[in-house]
């Protein structure tokens, strides 16, 4: 998965995103996802590793594709 300036999205990171969008108390009672908890999780499971930035601009490539994948729009 790349960011738009190329460059690749770190397996760590990743692996935190789906994790945190596997987690049950991040999706909200009608199924929908909460995407505050899931960025809140990124930013605690990565914030040691990675700059702020980074995860951010991480996040919303990520949420992107999810989004995509799930319904066919962004």
């Amino acid at each position: 998965m790349l960011l738009p300036n190329g460059s690749m999205i770190k397996n760590d990171v990743i692996d935190a995103f789906n994790k945190a969008i596997d987690n049950p108390e991040n999706q909200n009672a009608d199924g929908t996802m909460n995407w505050n908890f899931v960025d809140a999780d990124l930013h605690i499971d990565m914030s040691a590793f990675y700059a702020t930035d980074y995860l951010n601009e991480c996040f919303d490539v990520m949420v992107d594709e999810y989004n995509w994948l799930m319904t066919g729009a962004a």
